[in-house]
């Protein structure tokens, strides 16, 4: 019995279902702006995570922002964002990265690192905001289960 239970949860981590598996990629288009998010989906507390969002828009922006809900931040800590924002802010829940003028076309590819703040088992969810400025171009949404 010892060793069904000892292959389960070997064979579970192999399959990535505690955690440390392959990112998902996943893209979302509307009318003016196309996202390819990758990122891990479940996450170790404690450990470290990478987020790639790559922003195509279809018209060109006058300033790109991606903004980014509270509540999936919460209880992470950011400690890299690549390339920096022009300006950031915090307002309505939500923080906002200004990232100035990009083309119609254009593959602009932000990278964020941080840590998962231990803490017990939990998910976190919230959307990721694509604007042009106050205009909003898309919504992605993002959740994120982290297990102790």
């Amino acid at each position: 019995m010892a060793a069904l239970v000892f292959l389960a949860v070997l064979g579970s981590a192999l399959m990535g279902w505690l955690g440390g598996g392959s990112p998902e990629v996943t893209e979302y288009r509307a009318r003016d702006a196309r996202a390819v998010i990758e990122y891990e989906p479940i996450l170790r507390s404690g450990n470290w995570f990478e987020t790639v969002v790559t922003v195509t828009p279809a018209v060109d922006a006058g300033d790109l922002v991606v903004a980014v809900d509270d509540t999936l931040w919460r209880g992470m800590s950011i400690d890299t964002l690549v390339p920096d924002a022009e300006s950031a802010e915090a307002l309505d829940g939500r923080y906002a990265y200004h990232f100035g003028k990009v083309k119609a076309g254009e593959a602009f590819r932000l990278k964020i690192d941080g840590q998962i703040q231990p803490r017990a088992l939990r998910t976190l969810s919230g959307s990721m905001e694509i604007r042009d400025g106050e205009r909003p171009l898309l919504a992605v949404p993002v959740k994120v289960t982290v297990l102790p």
